[in-house]
Formats: structure tokens, C-alpha cells, sequence
């Protein structure tokens, strides 16, 4: 088996921690310093159930609560969520939002919700908060009401605000002559909970719906209760929902039974009856400018889940059926064109046209709810779904949903692999619902709307115990299983609390914390392994040590990203898969909170080997001690803030041909310098970009001139701040320059190709390491490329390491001249020269390197072997005789303009880094790799060389020039992707990493 590494470069500057706390006086943390942080997901869309949705007066934005503890304000139009909003949050219910609503003159959104500790009973809970709508602040908190809030209304003018909720009254604020609001009054439901409130007849009534003594409506001009003698038949049922018509005048409550009502606001006297609803009515909503109704299915929905429309005057519309499950907020826009509902399993807002049916627009986020889980009994690999395995039934908590992917986990000698889409998933152990006796049956309580709100414990089909769960420890069974240590299950319920339970005597055993944020839907256990792992309506998997009872860590995919964390915040992702979580840092009660993605702390906190120490150990906090030891780092870290610049194109500067001005406003006050931001157009590597002064003197806002390619260019700006914080911008601009015939600039040439290890004769698996073809790789490689490439620059410099007698042997030496000025590859001429060499790049070069040879992990380092690499014992090496791969990433960093690598490797052991694969996917170089992980790169000996290889010099010799016009950089991927599959019968398959770059020529024809 041939042993050579994979590479890959890390992008933007690396500063070791002890430096950094060296260099920026970092200091241990006092104790007013700490901070009080979550780590959640950031999809771009909701990933709990929506509560509350309202339009924007002109129209043009949309405003979401949900239960995941967020606000987002959407360009519905555009289908992008441009803000997301958030206060303070906690465990458990601490900080849902169920209510909002957006002031009359668009400019302040009402928050309010579950705003207090979600354990005991010691209120206040029902803080009112007031942010801006444009720039998210909190400027506002109306305290008073001790209870959750359940919805909130502003008065038609703006000058009042209602809230009410658990206690069963509406508070009322109104604004004084100085724009401050004060507590008005207290209007008394008689009831125990009001689900909503709304202003009607110009703000001259208050109508409320309760959840358990029908519905009240209010004269505000003495704060009166009107009498509603029809009001009556809804006495004994829920009622939760409320709609006003666009001119005041009308009210539409809908009711669990069914019943839909419209009511005259001015007398309360009953206007019409609609058809009873077949479903419990989740949400009502006005539309047509009136002419119709809306009617939503909240539950018992049977597989129907449809919106159905009423006209008053001519009965039921068409309707629509674009979600796939139930709904609990509508609203519509200021002129009643379009509905906006939202649910669904994806909990994702659909906009669409009330008199066609028609989808006008959706909102969602990239991920979905994970339906089902698997994991096999040695807990050496997960598997999931999405698919509802009841789509016609309200709940199925014994049905269990197709697994459709796969993700092996990494074990000693294996690293991760990536999470691919299979239907063979034989092997997988599922939930456990019965066995030797033993059965768990779910059921409904005396009354109860739903049908597993109980959990049966049966041995021999006799019930032995019931555990009824309620809002305290997860309001339903919506799934479980028997753990095979004969004692005890698990049981999840629709908020996301896990809790073991003793199935000897059905007693509490431990709630499991960190939990899950949405309703479980999935359990399955590993036994050999002692493992857990659980799949959430809040898209999320999780793995849990059933000895500590402790999280391990936590998995998200979405299509082809994906991320793994442990709960001290050290992650492993896809390319962009760590712009996805974050951390949400309190700023206390009064105030709005931050939000730190993964991304903006790469540097300190991507550490895939601390994530696989983790799995392997089923420990996240014995992986942390083993290779950081003692660990305040994150504590520290959210303690500061970042740089939160801002980036846009100047369309009307008059910039030079070939540049365009980018305006940088804020940085100077979140403590990051011009200097230090890195800067990329496409694929290319800006670095000596202009400066321009800027009129009016604004110390904060600075115009960098950055040199551009004819079309369209993406230009990325990142900015590192004194405590180590990456901010990225992306800006796009077209680039207007007269197109010449003149070639590129230079094209710099690194070959690396070692083989011979006189000083390791033992050190691979008790075998020389020694290898076979690296040399003859290298050099026909960079025989090619001047036959090939260099043509299209102006000229071409190499820089070559190879062992000097294999070079000698090869064809390529023997044949031309380009050998003349060869090194041999050891550790203190690499360390020398490659620094030099590549720092002479400038933006209009192309620099290409081709590695071949031996590397290995040494904790969370990588190193690469030369030749006259030593080992002081027996899988203990020798640290100064081995090249730190950080020289190298910092070379790279500072050769401008395009890079290209291209290595043909193997997977084997613990020669794959995923910490260099990444950092070369975010500063967008471009890296061909001849396999995945933990996979074996395929000799031929008959080739001469490596598979990859062979198939990438057939591809530079016209194999992937079909039009004869050059060899394109997307078309030399898709040729080699296809000739090393085709010549090893599929067993070995390339990797690419190609992001945001221009198709540029390769090779001339």
C-alpha cells in the first residue's frame, strides 16, 4: 500500500493561542467578566414552530417568532431571512417567542413570550420587549405582566400595546407625549389562559379568545365588557384563533372542535357561521381585503393539513395544501393579495395567492427534521432520515421512518468520512418498543387532545405503570425505547426533554441535559458501545454516553454541509458548514443579544481531532483535557467582540480600469485595521490593495481599490480583530477592463517528491517507508506542465525537492533541463526555501504544487516527513527533524494571486488532516485529491504512477480537451473524477475543492 498524505493550506493568518494571550494581554476572566452563552443553529430559516407572523405596513418585509428562541425579518420576495433578531434566552422554555407584532408606523416590532427561567414557578415571565425593527436593537422593556405572554397587539394608531397570556388578563401600555410607554391598565378574562388579543373597530375595541371560557371583547373608551350572548357555544372548548378584518369592523375566532365564527366588533353580535372545520382551527387570517377568510388546520389534521379559503357570499374556495403539516400563524399583506402561512415539518412560511392557490414565495432554512435514527450495535457509524413516517396520522411514536443516510464514525486509525445518501442500511439498530416481556405503549390520558401524552410500561401485556408527561418534563411520549441494561427507557417529548425512567417501578430516573430544542422524534441505542443517539424536530442528531449520562456531541446536515460539535465548542465541518452554528451570548434582560458563528472562531475552536478524541472516547470533556488540558478558552473568547464591518461595492466610484472601490465602514471601531484584512476576488489572493482617503474625514470608513478580472467577481474581505476574531463580507461587482492578448504573469511550480527514508526503516506498520512513485510523479508532472501551462504565462519559476538518484531514473530528468537547480527534500532547505520562493507571487500569478510523500498527526499538528525524518522510539518522533505544515500554510497565505494543489494520496491511518483540507476549501484554493478518507489510493505498476496521477497527465495531454480550445480547470476535474473511477472499477473515487473560481485554462491544446 503506498502511504502518502493528503494536503491541504490553510488561508487566512494562524496565531497560535499562547501568542495571541501573549500579544493581546489576554488574561484569566474575573468574575463580573463571565459570560453567558448557548450554542444553537443558524439555518437561515425557523427550525421550531412558528407562533406568530406579521407584514410590515408597506409590505415589503415579514416578521416570525418561533419557539427556537428567534425573530427573523425576511425580504419575502427574495426569500432571504435579512435579520434574525434575539433577547435573552436560557434552558428549557427560557426565551421562546410566541408573540409579535409590528407597530403601525413599521419601525418597532413587539416581542414577548416565555421571558423568564424556565424551572420552578416564580414569575415574571411575561416582559413585553420592544426592538427596532432596522437595526434589531432592544430599545424598550414593558414589565408588569408576571405571566407567559401568549400574544401581544398594537392599536391601530401605535398608541397602545396589549399582551396577555397564562394568568388569563390583558395589560395594556399607551404611549405618553413623550414617545415613553406606561402601564395603562388591566382588563380581567376570567380565564386561567388567553391564546390571543387583537384591536378592532379603529382601536375602539379588544377582542380576546381564551383557551378555556370562550372569547371576550372590550369597550376601551371605559375598559367595559361588551356583552356577547351567541358567544356562548364556545364556553366549554379552546379557542385559539383570532383574525380582525382590514377595516376593523368584523373578528373571526376559530375553536378546537372546529367551530369558525365571524362576530361585529362594535355590539359583538354574531355575523356569520362558517361550515365547521373537519380539524382543530390553528390560525385565522383575513384576506381579499376582507372578502374572504382563511382558515387553517392547527391539529387533527389527518393528512389533509389544507388552508381553506371562505368567501363571504359564496361559500368555500379553492384552498391550499402546500404544507405538509399543521399551521399556527397567518397573516396576510396590507392589501389582502397574498396569504402568508406558516408550519410544516420544515416549519418553513408559505406565501401564496388566496384565489389561485398558488405558491408565490417560501421562507425556510437549508435543514430538516430528523425523522428517524439508527446507529450500529458498536456504535461505529450513524444513520438517519427525514421522511414522516405517518403523514396521515396526528402522532405515531411506534412507527419509526426510513433511514436514508449514513455517517461511519471515526474510530483509533480512522478519521471521519462524509455523511452519503444510501438505501443500504441493514445493520442498524433501531428503538427498542418491546422484548423478553417487556412493552412500551403510548396512550391518551383522561381528556387529552392528543394520544401520547402517556406512556404505558406493560410486562406481559400487563400495564404496570403510567408516566404522564406534561409541560414540566416534555408534554408528550413522542418517542422511546428500552436501553438493554434490563432497567430502565428513555422517553422524548414534543419540547425536546429527554428523561430516563426506571421501567422496574416507571420512577424518574435523570433528565438528560442539553438537550434538544424541538420535539424527539427518533431513539435508537448502541449497546456495545454504551451509546444513545437521538434525532429532533430541531434538525438536529445527538450522541450521549449512557454511563455519564452526558452529551458526547452534537451532528447537523443539510444537503452537502454538515458539522459535528462538542459541548465546549471545539466543531468539524464541511466547507461552510460552520457558518451554521454559533454561540448566542446574553447581554442580560435589557438588552439584545449577540450572536458569534463558529466561522468567526476557526481558528481556535475548528478542531477535528478533538471532535473524533471525543467519539472515540464517547468524552467530550476527557478529549478536551487530553489535548488542551485546562479550558476557559470559549469563555474568554465570547467575552470580546468581533469585528463587525460592513462591505459594499461602490457601483458609481470612477475607479481605475481593472479595479473597483469597496467601502469598509466599521471597522475601525470593532478593533479591526485595514491592514489585516485578507482580501480575495475569486480565486485570487489580494494583497497591496489601495487605499483611498475619504471625503468628510469619517475615521470609520475607509475605500480599498481591489484589482478585478473582466466579469462578474466575488470579492471577500476578512478581518481578524486583537483577540483573534474572523468577520467574512462577500461583495459582488463586475469588473469593465479591455480584454488583452498578453499572457498571465508568472506561473510558479512547486514539486515535492520524496520516497527514499534512510532514517525510518521500520516506521511503517514495522516496514521501511520507503516508497515507490513519488518522484516519477512529481517530475513528469512538472515535465508537463512546462510543455503545457507554461506557454500561457510570461515566464515560469519551479521550485523542485526530490531525492536525487530516484529523480535521476526518471524519464523526465533524462529529457530536458528543468532539473538543473534540484534540492534534496530535507527539513531545513524546505523550511528555508519554500518561503522565499512562494512570497514572489504577485496577484496576476498562478502558483501550482504537486506533493507526493509521507505525513503524519501528532496531536492536533501536522507535520510533513522529508527525507531525512527521524523518530526518537517507536511512535514517538522526532518534532525538529519533521516540517510543521504551518510554515508552509504561511507561505501559501502570502503567494497572491490564484493557487492550485494537486496531490495523490492515501488515507491511510492518521495521515489525513481535515483541519489543512478545510482551511484550503475557506481560502479558496483550489485542491484536487486523489481520494477520500480512510480510502487507499490505487498503483499501477504498469502506469508508472499513481492512478490519480496517470489519469491527471492524460487529462493535461488533451484527454479533457473536448473543443480543442484548452484544457479547462472544471473539464480536467471531470476527466480525472471519471478515468480513475473507470481504471480502478469504482473503488477509488477524487476529491474536489473547488469554490467561487473562474473555469480558467489549465493546459494549451
Amino acid at each position: 500500500m503506498r502511504l502518502v498524505v493528503r494536503f491541504a493550506l490553510r488561508a487566512a493568518t494562524v496565531m497560535l493561542l499562547a501568542a495571541v494571550f501573549a500579544a493581546t494581554g489576554f488574561v484569566p476572566l474575573r468574575a463580573s467578566e463571565t459570560v453567558d452563552f448557548h450554542l444553537d443553529l443558524d439555518t437561515g430559516g425557523h427550525r421550531a414552530l412558528v407562533k406568530a407572523i406579521a407584514f410590515t405596513p408597506d409590505g415589503n418585509f415579514l416578521v416570525s417568532a418561533s419557539d427556537d428562541k428567534t425573530i427573523r425579518v425576511w425580504d419575502w420576495r427574495s426569500g432571504i431571512s435579512l435579520r434574525t433578531i434575539r433577547g435573552q434566552i436560557g434552558p428549557g422554555q427560557e426565551g421562546k417567542v410566541f408573540a409579535l407584532d409590528v407597530s403601525p408606523d413599521g419601525a418597532t416590532i413587539a416581542a414577548a413570550g416565555w421571558f423568564g427561567p424556565s424551572v420552578g414557578d416564580s414569575p415574571p415571565y411575561g416582559d413585553v420587549r420592544l426592538f427596532d425593527l432596522r437595526s434589531g436593537r432592544l430599545v424598550s422593556v414593558l414589565k408588569g405582566n408576571p405571566w407567559v405572554v401568549h400574544d401581544v397587539a398594537f392599536s391601530p394608531d401605535g398608541t397602545r400595546l396589549a399582551a396577555a397570556g397564562q394568568e388569563g388578563f390583558v395589560y395594556l401600555w399607551k404611549k405618553d407625549e413623550a414617545g415613553a410607554w406606561q402601564p395603562e391598565t388591566r382588563l380581567d378574562g376570567d380565564s386561567l389562559r388567553i391564546e390571543k388579543v387583537a384591536f378592532a373597530a379603529g382601536g375602539t375595541r379588544l377582542a380576546a379568545v381564551t383557551e378555556d371560557y370562550g372569547i371576550r371583547l372590550w369597550d376601551l373608551a371605559d375598559m367595559s365588557p361588551v356583552e356577547m350572548p351567541d358567544a356562548t357555544v364556545l364556553e366549554d372548548v379552546p379557542v385559539r384563533a383570532l383574525a380582525v378584518s382590514p377595516d376593523g369592523a368584523l373578528f373571526a375566532t376559530g375553536a378546537d372542535d372546529g367551530q369558525v365564527h365571524v362576530w361585529r366588533a362594535d355590539d359583538g353580535g354574531l355575523a356569520e357561521t362558517v361550515p365547521q372545520r373537519g380539524f382543530a382551527v390553528g390560525a385565522l387570517v383575513f384576506a381579499e381585503s376582507g372578502r374572504a377568510l382563511v382558515v387553517s388546520c392547527g391539529y387533527r389534521c389527518a393528512g389533509r393539513f389544507e388552508q381553506s379559503v371562505w368567501r363571504f357570499g359564496a361559500g368555500e374556495g379553492a384552498g391550499y395544501a402546500g404544507h405538509d403539516d399543521t399551521v399556527w400563524a397567518s397573516a396576510a399583506t396590507p392589501d389582502g393579495a397574498l396569504v402568508a402561512t406558516a408550519g410544516g415539518s420544515r416549519k418553513e412560511i408559505r406565501l401564496w395567492d388566496p384565489a389561485t392557490g398558488e405558491t408565490v414565495a417560501e421562507l425556510k432554512g437549508i435543514g430538516s427534521p430528523v425523522m428517524a435514527v439508527g446507529v450500529t450495535p458498536d456504535g461505529g457509524a450513524i444513520a438517519w432520515g427525514s421522511d414522516d413516517p405517518c403523514p396521515d396520522l396526528a402522532a405515531c411514536p411506534e412507527r419509526q421512518s426510513a433511514l436514508a443516510n449514513v455517517m461511519p464514525l471515526p474510530a483509533e486509525g480512522r478519521f471521519f468520512e462524509r455523511p452519503r445518501a444510501t438505501q443500504e442500511v441493514g445493520g442498524f439498530l433501531r428503538a427498542i418498543h418491546a422484548q423478553a416481556g417487556w412493552s412500551l405503549v403510548a396512550s391518551a390520558g383522561e381528556d387529552s387532545p392528543v394520544p401520547n401524552d402517556v406512556l404505558e410500561i406493560r410486562r406481559d401485556g400487563a400495564t404496570l405503570h403510567r408516566i404522564a408527561n406534561d409541560a414540566t418534563n416534555g408534554f408528550l411520549h413522542a418517542a422511546f425505547t428500552l436501553l438493554s441494561d434490563g432497567r430502565n427507557l428513555v422517553t422524548g417529548g414534543s419540547d425536546g426533554t429527554l428523561t430516563i425512567h426506571d421501567r422496574q417501578t416507571g420512577g424518574y430516573v435523570i433528565t438528560l441535559e442539553d438537550g434538544h430544542t424541538g420535539e424527539v422524534h427518533a431513539i435508537a441505542e448502541a449497546p456495545q458501545a454504551g451509546l444513545l443517539v437521538t434525532g429532533s424536530d430541531d434538525q438536529t442528531l445527538k450522541l450521549w454516553n449512557l454511563q455519564t449520562r452526558r452529551l458526547v456531541a452534537t451532528f447537523f446536515f443539510a444537503g452537502g454541509e454538515f458539522i459535528v460539535w462538542v459541548p465546549q465548542g471545539y466543531y468539524y465541518s464541511s466547507p461552510d458548514g460552520d457558518a451554521l452554528v454559533g454561540w448566542h451570548v446574553n447581554q442580560g434582560p435589557d438588552s439584545e443579544a449577540r450572536f458569534v458563528r463558529a466561522r468567526q472562531l476557526k481558528q481556535y475552536l475548528f478542531s477535528p481531532e478533538i471532535v473524533r478524541r471525543a467519539l472515540i472516547l464517547a468524552d467530550a470533556e476527557a478529549a478536551v483535557r487530553e489535548l488542551r488540558g485546562v479550558d476557559t478558552e470559549l469563555d474568554r473568547l465570547l467575552a470580546r467582540r468581533p469585528p463587525e464591518f460592513q462591505a459594499r461595492v461602490l457601483e458609481s466610484d470612477a475607479s481605475r480600469e481593472g479595479f473597483v472601490a469597496v467601502e469598509i465602514t466599521g471597522a475601525a471601531g470593532a478593533g479591526a485595521s485595514v491592514a489585516e484584512f485578507a482580501v480575495t476576488a475569486n480565486d485570487r489572493r489580494i494583497d497591496g490593495f489601495e487605499t483611498r482617503a475619504v471625503s468628510g474625514g469619517d475615521a470609520d470608513r475607509i475605500v480599498i481599490e481591489v484589482p478585478v478580472q473582466p466579469g462578474e467577481n466575488e470579492i471577500s474581505i476578512a478581518g481578524l480583530n486583537e483577540f483573534g476574531y474572523l468577520t467574512e463580507r462577500s461583495v459582488k461587482a463586475i469588473g469593465r477592463m479591455r480584454q488583452t492578448d498578453r499572457a498571465a504573469g508568472t506561473l510558479f511550480v512547486v514539486a515535492i517528491g520524496v520516497e527514499d527514508y534512510p532514517f525510518l526503516p521500520r516506521a511503517c506498520g514495522g516496514r521501511s517507508c520507503d516508497l515507490a512513485f513519488p518522484v516519477d510523479d512529481a517530475a513528469e508532472f512538472l515535465r508537463l506542465v512546462d510543455q503545457r501551462t507554461r506557454p500561457l504565462y510570461r515566464e515560469m519559476k519551479t521550485l523542485v525537492f526530490a531525492n536525487a538518484d530516484a529523480l535521476a531514473e526518471t524519464k523526465a530528468a533524462r529529457e530536458t533541463s528543468l532539473f538543473a537547480n534540484v534540492m534534496e527534500p530535507e527539513s531545513d532547505l524546505i523550511l528555508d526555501e519554500i518561503e522565499d520562493f512562494l512570497a514572489e507571487a504577485g496577484p496576476d500569478d498562478t502558483t501550482i504544487i504537486f506533493v507526493a510523500g509521507h505525513g503524519i498527526n501528532i496531536d492536533e499538528d501536522y507535520y510533513f516527513i522529508p527525507t531525512d525524518g527521524r523518530q526518537r522510539e517507536p511512535d514517538r518522533w522526532q518534532r525538529s527533524s519533521l516540517v510543521d505544515w504551518e510554515t508552509i500554510q504561511r507561505a501559501v497565505e502570502r503567494a497572491k494571486g490564484r493557487r492550485l494543489m494537486l496531490v495523490d494520496t492515501c488515507h491511510a491511518g492518521n495521515s489525513f488532516n481535515p483541519r489543512l483540507e478545510k482551511d484550503a476549501e475557506d481560502a479558496r484554493i483550489i485542491v484536487f485529491s486523489a481520494t477520500a478518507a480512510n480510502n487507499t489510493a490505487a498503483e499501477l505498476p504498469e502506469l508508472g504512477h499513481g492512478v490519480f496521477t496517470h489519469a491527471l497527465l492524460q487529462g493535461m495531454k488533451g484527454g479533457a480537451d473536448p473543443t480543442g480550445e484548452g484544457v479547462r480547470l472544471l473539464s480536467l476535474a471531470d476527466f480525472v473524477d471519471r478515468e480513475v473511477r473507470r481504471l480502478t472499477a469504482a473503488r477509488q473515487a477524487p476529491e474536489y475543492y473547488i469554490s467561487k473560481v473562474d473555469n480558467f485554462v489549465v493546459a494549451k491544446p
